[in-house]
């Protein structure tokens, strides 16, 4: 029988903080065996147990989940940090991809997506123990992030994979087809970024498209994701 995965959790919000102890002792592989309240508090509490993996709130006030994250890299301690952050903030999930968050959760989350993203890190975890001899692909299919949902990595130039998770996170939201004026709304974004993902999604193979006509004005591309995936 395989250890369990330590957890240490830091959440200033208190119901946020009992939501995610309950969340990860449904999930019998991982071990919760520490919590912060804030950023401080985290920095002391990950340093002095050394968890394998932490569950990292960004917006904190005073030390906020990033100064976390480079504190706890500067003092060298041996752990993997998942960050847990709103929509529409993906400068700041950038900044912690760049300081080695290892995945990254987007606020509101369900028990279903917040166990999917604990196990896949197990899974990603134990083939590297199992093996020294990685190939690229097996790395990228083991990392989640876009490919998990059927989506091609290699991303032409201007795309990037953050905001490309985003846009198909998005996505699975919509009930039936979308435009891409519903998804540059609900995302933050311009309507010619959101064209951009989508186009790309079309021509993977991931979504399909249909031109509707309305009473007046220019015809509407409405999309919605392939059968089968």
């Amino acid at each position: 029988m395989k250890t369990r995965i330590s957890v240490v959790i830091v959440e200033d919000d208190p119901m946020v903080l009992e939501l995610h102890r309950q969340f990860v002792s449904k999930i019998k592989e991982f071990q919760l065996i520490g919590a912060a309240k804030d950023g401080k508090e985290g920095i002391e509490t990950i340093s002095l147990l050394k968890p394998q993996l932490v569950i990292l709130d960004v917006y904190m006030p005073e030390v906020d989940g990033i100064e976390v994250l480079k504190e706890v890299r500067r003092l060298g301690v041996n752990t993997d940090i998942m960050l847990v952050t709103a929509a529409h903030n993906s400068e700041m999930i950038q900044l912690g991809m760049q300081y080695g968050a290892v995945d990254y959760i987007i606020k509101p989350f369900t028990f279903q997506r917040f166990k999917k993203a604990l196990l896949d890190y197990r899974k990603y975890i134990n083939k590297i123990k199992d093996s020294n001899n990685l190939t690229q692909e097996e790395i990228d299919h083991l990392r989640g992030g876009p490919v998990s949902s059927g989506v091609e990595r290699n991303l032409p130039k201007g795309l990037d994979h953050l905001t490309l998770s985003q846009v198909v996170d998005t996505i699975k939201k919509q009930q039936g087809q979308f435009t891409v004026q519903d998804i540059a709304h609900m995302m933050g974004i311009s309507c010619v970024t959101a064209r951009r993902y989508l186009n790309f999604l079309q021509q993977d193979g991931w979504l399909q498209s249909m031109l509707s006509y309305g009473p007046v004005g220019r015809p509407l591309h409405k999309y919605h994701v392939t059968n089968g995936r």
